[in-house]
This record gives C-alpha cells, structure tokens and sequence, in this order.
C-alpha cells in the first residue's frame, strides 16, 4: 500500500493528492489532517493537528534549523506522528509520499519505509530541506523537465519530472463565454492566503473595457461608483470554478503549483501575481513562468493605469502556449512512479 501524506494548508496540496489518488484506485491510503473525508477517492487516516494548541513563539520549533517544525512537548504533533507511524509499521506500508513535510520523510526513513518527496519550486537549499531531500529514494517534480531550476546533482539524479497536475485534466474545455462586455478576467484567491482587500478591486473594477469575477474570500467591496459596480462580481468560495476558467479572456491568479496547473490545463492567459510563501516559493515559480514566456509575472498588486497594458501583454501570450508544459497526463505520470517505486526491492531489504 502507497501512502500519501497531505499538508493542509491552502488546497494545492489535497488537490494534487487527490488527482493522483484518482489514478491509484485500490492502491492508496490518504493521510493528513483535511477534516470530513466524505467523497475522497481513496481510503483516509486523519491525523490530529500539530498547531494546536499553538507553541510559545519564544519556542524553537526548529530544532535551530536543522528540522521546520518540530515543538517539544506537544501533544497534537506527539499524537500526529504516532497515529502516522502506526500505519507506516504495516507489514503492507510499500512507499510514502510526502507532500509536503520533511519531518515525515524522515519518520518515513527511520521507520525504513521508502520516502518520496514532492518537490516544490524556491529555495530549498536550507538544511532541513536539504536532509529530506537527501533521505528519500526519489522527488517528484510537478513541472516540465525544460523548466528545471537549479539543484544539486545528487537530488536531479533521483528526480522524475511528471509535468503540471491539475484537477481538472483530462475534462472537456467549456470555453462559454459570461456575455459580460469588455475583457472578461477571472480573479482567482487561494485559500493559503493573500494580501488583496477591497481597494484592490476598486482599482481593477475602475478599468475601462474589463469586467471582474472574483473567486475566493475576500471582504466586502464597498463605495464603487455605479459603473465599477457592474463591473466587479464576487462570487465567493466556488468549488468547480472549470467553467468560469474556460471562458475567461485573461486569468489572474497567485503563483501556486495547483492554480497555475489549473489555468493551463484550461488553456487561457494568466497575469501571475506572487503571494508570500516560506521559501520564496511563488516569487521562484513566477519567475520561471515568465522566463519560458507562459504568462505575465508583476508584483505586487497593480495599479490601474497598469493593468490595460498587463492584461494586453497576456491576451498577446495566449493559452496555447501552456499546452508544451500541461499535457493532462501529470497525475498519470506520478501514478506509475509511485508504482514503480512501490514494486522495487530496495538494497537491504528482505521482501520479494
């Protein structure tokens, strides 16, 4: 059995786990902390939280840098690690992949279950990365091969690259159109977070010949002129937003793995803006997007007079252009890894 350890924060990393699932039907145990597990596509095992209660700030979590998150004393983690190495000492454990938490890499090694590591773009050069990439038998890039930033030599040897993963690959475009006037831009807010507030889309809204949907959390917009108002519609938390992504003109979205993979898997321009994430990891991802000339990258938010000329820029890219990156067979690819990986007799060990 391959287990599949879930981060919890934002939705990229349970959203890619269950694309990948989906292909390993019979053959995948989830794990994590996701709360009610009604309609996943494979059995689950949910772990009790490891941030509640919170540590004292003036608590080294990192063990001085040498882990990420590793408060002493802590029940929630005690429990979470122990309910997690209980399924790892199956006799039927074959493979765990952790995406993401280098802690559990290394509880996966020392348990002496097969670790392998989802990768993720930034700067992963710090020393707890370092020895979690270093402990698992093999990476997983979600990205094309011809987009590989630096790395050491040691963790491109053990790399397969399998390509962007979306949860909507495979499904038919449904480029229809809102019947809004003007550029229609799809503003899509993750749940891992972002800095944009109503006077944000006030600028946007007040953009000659555009009209916004905005996807996701954000407050209440407030004091809009008449004509910005009928530009500007808040749609909230939208579960399948494939639809609105198709008939887009331009999308613009934060530079996280999974809402890129999902504009390219929709085949529609994107004006990427980077949140901030530990280790750089959307400012790393956005500039490989534009140096392979797939979207816009600015930062921080634009202002008005910007945006006609970002939004151009976009239109004048495509979405064409993602079809080298996004093939729709990422899950796939990851899929027959993981098998492979599964199936292999390790050096020392005593099965098959």
């Amino acid at each position: 059995m391959i287990g599949y350890y879930v981060h919890r924060h934002g939705s990229g990393h349970r959203q890619r786990a269950l694309a990948i699932a989906r292909c390993l039907d019979g053959e995948i145990t989830l794990l994590g902390s996701l709360g009610p597990a009604a309609g996943l596509p494979a059995p689950y095992v949910e772990l009790a939280r490891d941030d509640i209660p919170e540590p004292d700030p003036a608590a080294d979590v990192t063990a001085e840098g040498a882990l990420h998150w590793a408060p002493l004393s802590h029940p929630g983690l005690r429990e979470r690690h122990g309910g997690l190495a209980r399924w790892l000492a199956s006799p039927a454990t074959t493979l765990l992949v952790s995406d993401v938490s280098v802690e559990v890499l290394l509880l996966a090694r020392l348990l002496s279950v097969p670790p392998v590591a989802m990768a993720q773009r930034g700067i992963r050069a710090d020393r707890a990365h370092a020895t979690g990439y270093d402990a698992a038998v093999a990476i997983l890039a979600p990205w094309a091969r011809q987009t590989q930033h630096e790395w050491p030599e040691r963790w491109l040897a053990k790399t397969r690259w399998i390509g962007m993963v979306s949860r909507f690959d495979g499904r038919p475009r449904e480029p229809t159109r809102c019947g809004r006037p003007g550029t229609c831009v799809v503003l899509v807010l993750g749940r891992g977070g972002h800095g944009l507030g109503p006077a944000d889309l006030v600028e946007a809204a007040a953009v000659d010949g555009t009209h916004w949907h905005v996807l996701g959390a954000i407050a209440p917009v407030a004091g809009l002129p008449p004509d910005a108002e009928a530009r500007l519609v808040l749609h909230g938390d939208v579960p399948d937003p494939w639809a609105m992504l198709c008939g887009a003109d331009v999308v613009v979205a934060a530079a996280g793995a999974s809402a890129v993979a999902d504009v390219a898997a929709a085949r529609v321009p994107l004006v990427a803006v980077p949140q901030s994430r530990p280790f750089g990891e959307q400012e790393e991802h956005v500039r490989v997007l534009a140096r392979h000339g797939m979207c816009v990258a600015v930062q921080p938010w634009p202002t008005r007079s910007s945006w006609p000329a970002l939004l151009e820029r976009a239109v004048e890219i495509g979405g064409d252009v993602w079809a080298e990156h996004s093939d729709g067979a990422g899950a796939w690819r990851a899929a027959s890894a993981l098998r492979e990986l599964a199936a292999h007799r390790w050096a020392g060990s005593t099965h098959g």
